[in-house]
């Protein structure tokens, strides 16, 4: 890791944005995720392990995804905020 991540990772303020695919047996999602990085490995990490396939995107991804349900905004303190359509 080069300096400059290093200060990213250390700075508790900083703010990374990815748009990402996620799909398992059930669901197809797009999300459009804030947060610290560690927050976001961690939020990965987690849909990988309860068997998610998770891949990143852009915004023009997300702006052209079909779905059929609302978008599913979720506040949460560690991760800032998560936007949700689900096929």
């Amino acid at each position: 890791m080069d300096r400059t991540q290093e200060k990213i990772m250390a700075d508790e303020n900083h703010v990374q944005h990815m748009f990402l695919r996620v799909e398992n047996n059930d669901v197809v999602c797009l999300l459009n995720i804030a947060g610290h990085p560690y927050r976001l490995r961690e939020l990965i990490f987690m849909m990988i392990e309860n068997g998610c396939i998770v891949m990143q995107t852009t915004s023009d991804g997300f702006n052209t995804f079909e779905y059929d349900q609302e978008t599913v905004e979720v506040h949460d303190f560690l991760t800032s905020i998560i936007k949700a359509k689900f096929l």
